[in-house]
């Protein structure tokens, strides 16, 4: 029998709203699905590394490093140190990124393999670190997250994801790798009076859970890919004083807001593929600028040598690259720690490279003035013409 808890609520939440929050997340679920079928290939591209950026930050914010996204590009450039651990992170973020792009380098959606495999290639996330005990921790909580979502699935539901959520949640409050853990209480002596200090409790990992979460979307039929979900399980979800319409609420709506934003890296991805096409489609069709472009704009900004790694370019190759990038006013260089960086560029969509078949129009006043200038310039070459 669970404890009481004080902050417990009296009654369940009424089923009107448990069925609007169910319905919203249904339909945001289908909504990604549908945008998803319709992207080009450098579209997918494009929304494949914005999904691993925001699956990384999502993750190392959650495994409790607050500092993550401050020091990401540079980390991942080789250029500072990785996020600082802290008595409630369960492992190093080394581990944690290594895991999960080990594990999305094998995804079965191609374009999604195919842009961890490149940022694994390109990445320095610890490059002379070597693979420590913590690693293999961090691994087996995405296996551990992977048989539960088996556990969880069924074959026999309608595409609909709910009772399977409910299912992973009351998998996950039984695991102890995944349960909440207790706050711990520290006594500290002021004087003569002993206070008890209630500390923030170390973080379990669900970051795995997350990246694993889209196998059990599919198996109920409520999505085509089994893409990860950065922030749909929480630990408030988890919480053992809260009624079943309560928690099944919740994870519907923490779910929505991680679809949403899904569907957001979904809506950029046309925009830049449009933005390169009219930047860079006059390249040849085997040219490179075009696939770097795509990883400094959805990913981070990237070294020349990470370059040469990622895509097997010699080192004069990726000078002309980003000469290419730079000329077109798609990246700018620069200098970081003696180190040269190519950062991403999106220059506006009214600006329009100068061709030189276009002429630049004068205003009306000009043109009237340039008329009559020419004119008077004519009637006296024709008055000139009929003296001996």
């Amino acid at each position: 029998m669970e404890r009481f808890h004080p902050l417990a609520a009296d009654t369940d939440v009424p089923p009107e709203e448990l069925a609007l929050a169910q319905g919203e997340c249904a339909l945001a679920l289908g909504r990604l699905d549908g945008l998803l079928a319709s992207l080009t290939d450098i579209e997918k591209r494009l929304f494949c590394v914005g999904l691993l950026r925001e699956v990384l930050l999502s993750s190392l914010a959650q495994a409790g490093f607050a500092d993550a996204e401050h020091r990401f590009n540079a980390w991942f450039a080789g250029l500072d140190r990785g996020p600082q651990e802290t008595p409630l992170t369960g492992c190093s973020a080394y581990a944690v990124v290594r895991a999960l792009l080990g594990e999305l380098s094998r995804h079965p959606w191609e374009p999604l393999a195919d842009a961890a495999q490149t940022i694994a290639l390109a990445a320095r996330f610890g490059a002379d670190r070597p693979m420590q005990a913590e690693d293999a921790l961090a691994e087996e909580a995405i296996g551990r997250a992977i048989t539960l979502m088996k556990q969880a699935g069924a074959d026999d539901e309608t595409p609909l994801p709910f009772a399977g959520l409910a299912r992973l949640h009351a998998l996950l409050r039984a695991d102890p790798r995944f349960a909440p853990l207790e706050r711990a209480v520290q006594i500290r002596s002021f004087g003569n009076r002993a206070v008890a200090i209630e500390q923030a409790a170390p973080r379990t990992p669900l970051w795995a859970v997350d990246a694993a979460l889209g196998r059990l979307l599919t198996a109920s039929g409520a999505w085509a890919r089994a893409l990860p979900c950065p922030g749909a399980v929480t630990a408030q979800t988890l919480q053992p004083q809260l009624w079943p319409g309560e928690r099944a609420m919740l994870a519907a709506r923490s779910l929505q807001r991680s679809v949403t934003r899904l569907a957001e890296l979904v809506a950029q991805a046309p925009r830049r593929a449009a933005l390169m096409r009219e930047q860079l489609g006059h390249l040849r069709s085997s040219a490179r600028a075009p696939q770097v472009w795509i990883l400094l704009a959805g990913f981070a900004p990237l070294g020349l040598d990470q370059i040469t790694w990622a895509f097997g370019i010699s080192r004069r190759g990726t000078y002309a690259i980003g000469d290419a990038l730079v000329a077109a006013r798609m990246a700018r260089r620069e200098t970081v720690k003696g180190k040269v960086l190519l950062v991403a560029e999106e220059p506006g969509r009214d600006w329009q490279p100068a061709s030189l078949d276009q002429a630049t129009a004068l205003p009306h006043a000009a043109l009237a003035e340039f008329d009559a200038a020419m004119g008077e310039i004519d009637r006296l070459l024709a008055g000139s013409s009929g003296h001996p």
